[in-house]
């Protein structure tokens, strides 16, 4: 069952019982691997729950800050 978390974005429970992130679990099959440490996944469009793949990339968390910050 997907639903909406605390801060807006779809999350999901898998089947070991943890909660994760659509939009990460999206990125990481696009990019055919884990998000790498350091880094976080942006919506390119701003939209929280625009989860399709062309929305989605993997950046660094110091750059995410700043495209969030202007």
């Amino acid at each position: 069952m997907i639903r909406k978390n605390k801060n807006g974005y779809k999350v999901f429970t898998d089947s070991k019982g943890k909660t994760q992130s659509v939009h990460k679990r999206v990125c990481e099959k696009k990019m055919g691997g884990s998000v790498r440490k350091g880094h976080e996944v942006h919506h390119k469009d701003g939209n929280k729950t625009n989860n399709r793949p062309s929305n989605l990339t993997a950046v660094k968390k110091s750059v995410h800050r700043k495209k969030h910050s202007r």
